[in-house]
């Protein structure tokens, strides 16, 4: 039997790589059309590496910025596992290796991880049909943004740990997922929301989909009598507390990832609303219109899956829409991308169309991920 589920592991393994190297090698073909096209000689690394990449590169290399340097732009918002774990294949790697390419190995062992799990995870979810088992991993490579998962960026670490979050929050290994939303929230902040998709999946486990006010009350009273699942609960937020204990001893102010954003952003709408009705008029800037309209369709996204019953995914890609919503627009689709849980309700949708539409949609979604990769290279800031 262990042998059975090793070797459909296995095969498992070898068919994501096979998308994987595909997806890579689109990128690879792409630096060569850029370079034709805009008559550059630029490097695959150089183009992959742009704006934050270059921030996370200067971590691993220095550390933070000490507070005594007038630099106002001071990389605290930059949250700390992602450059730790960089760093610790560098020093093991003697340092012999380019700080961008140890980075890009890092974030691309972290989504084929990603990819493997969420295929797994799928299946023990719904009844997956072999047609559809590749779909999530063309997603997670080759979805528009996702090209951020092959750079010196967060997104694939954080998909990761969301991945693996859910794999253990629906085997109802609570602690496991615990810890696992602990490292995203070490990875970045909207982790933490995570401890959402917690309670309501361990509320839907003790006592159905149905709320009530009893089923409200007798949950709370289960949930007192199982010191196991609260400290699940509890540990959720624990890597963005110890970062913030870090930046209280560095820099003498716990919130300093939140407080140094001033730097990149200065705009004060009314939150959520006033933010994406500003956007999707044009009132803010024009290259942010597309992105008010893009944040409205994946919250349609979000509703859709509350529909399909995928409650605690959408719980928590709601929250985490609404929490950069709370002040622009800026990064919400590569944010959107990071956090997984969207591709999941495209997922959903794919399976549910026939063979030639699903067809035609994913040809579309990798059409628009070469062209913003164009864009990507072209450091076109509007993608941001």
């Amino acid at each position: 039997m262990n042998r059975l589920k090793n070797n459909e592991n296995c095969r498992l393994l070898l068919k994501i790589l096979i998308i994987f190297a595909i997806s890579r090698l689109i990128m690879l073909i792409m630096v060569p059309v850029y370079n034709g096209i805009m008559g550059t000689h630029r490097s695959f690394l150089f183009l992959m590496n742009e704006w934050d990449a270059k921030k996370y590169a200067y971590i691993i290399n220095h550390g933070y910025t000490h507070p005594t340097d007038i630099d106002p732009q001071a990389n605290w918002a930059f949250f700390p596992l992602y450059v730790i774990v960089c760093a610790a294949l560098k020093a093991v790697t003697g340092g012999l290796i380019n700080t961008y390419v140890i980075g890009m190995i890092v974030s691309n062992i972290c989504i084929i991880i990603a990819a493997f799990f969420a295929v797994k995870g799928l299946k023990k979810q719904t009844s997956i049909k072999e047609e559809y088992t590749m779909i999530m991993p063309v997603l997670l490579f080759m979805a528009p943004y996702t090209f951020y998962c092959s750079s010196v960026y967060t997104e694939a670490m954080f998909i990761m740990f969301i991945v693996l979050f859910f794999y253990f929050l629906f085997e109802k290994k609570y602690m496991a997922a615990g810890i696992m939303a602990a490292c995203s929230s070490g990875t970045r902040i909207v982790g933490c929301i995570l401890v959402f998709a917690l309670v309501v999946q361990l509320y839907i486990d003790m006592e159905g989909t149905k709320i009530s006010f009893g089923r409200v009350k007798t949950f709370v009273m289960n949930m007192l009598k199982a010191p196991k699942k609260i400290l699940s609960v509890l540990v959720c937020p624990l890597g963005a507390f110890a970062y913030m204990a870090f930046l209280n001893f560095f820099c003498g102010d716990a919130w300093a990832y939140k407080n140094v954003q001033i730097a990149w952003r200065e705009d004060e709408y009314f939150p959520i609303i006033g933010v994406l009705w500003k956007a999707c008029t044009g009132q803010i800037e024009p290259r942010y219109t597309y992105m008010g309209w893009f944040c409205i369709a994946i919250l349609i996204l979000y509703g859709y899956m509350f529909y399909r019953k995928y409650y605690s995914m959408a719980v928590f890609g709601i929250i985490s829409l609404l929490v950069p919503l709370t002040s622009h627009v800026m990064s919400t689709c590569r944010f959107t991308a990071g956090t997984y849980v969207a591709f999941v309700g495209v997922y959903d949708i794919l399976t549910r169309c026939n063979k030639a539409v699903r067809y035609i949609i994913m040809a579309v979604l990798i059409a628009i991920e070469i062209y913003l990769l164009f864009l990507w290279y072209n450091s076109d800031c509007w993608l941001m």
